[in-house]
This record gives structure tokens, C-alpha cells and sequence, in this order.
């Protein structure tokens, strides 16, 4: 289990990368602006 901080994660690719990573059992710290649902439900 790896650690990644993903900035612009509140859309778009940051979010998918979160997406992934999380999926594939990685702590996802995801920094941005303004947190967005898509975002928001990943929890």
C-alpha cells in the first residue's frame, strides 16, 4: 500500500486518479481548491 497526494483532484483526472488508486487499495491524501460532490464521494 503505497501513500499519493493528488492536487487538482476535484474534477476531471484528479478525480479518476483518486478513483483508481483507492480501488487498488492506495491512501489517496487529494488536495484542491473546492471540494466537489465527485470528489466528496469518495469519501
Amino acid at each position: 500500500m503505497a501513500t499519493h497526494l493528488i492536487t487538482g483532484a476535484n474534477r476531471g483526472i484528479g478525480t479518476e486518479y483518486c478513483r483508481q488508486l483507492q480501488a487498488r487499495g492506495d491512501a489517496v491524501i487529494a488536495a484542491c481548491r473546492t471540494v466537489s460532490p465527485e470528489l466528496e464521494a469518495l469519501g
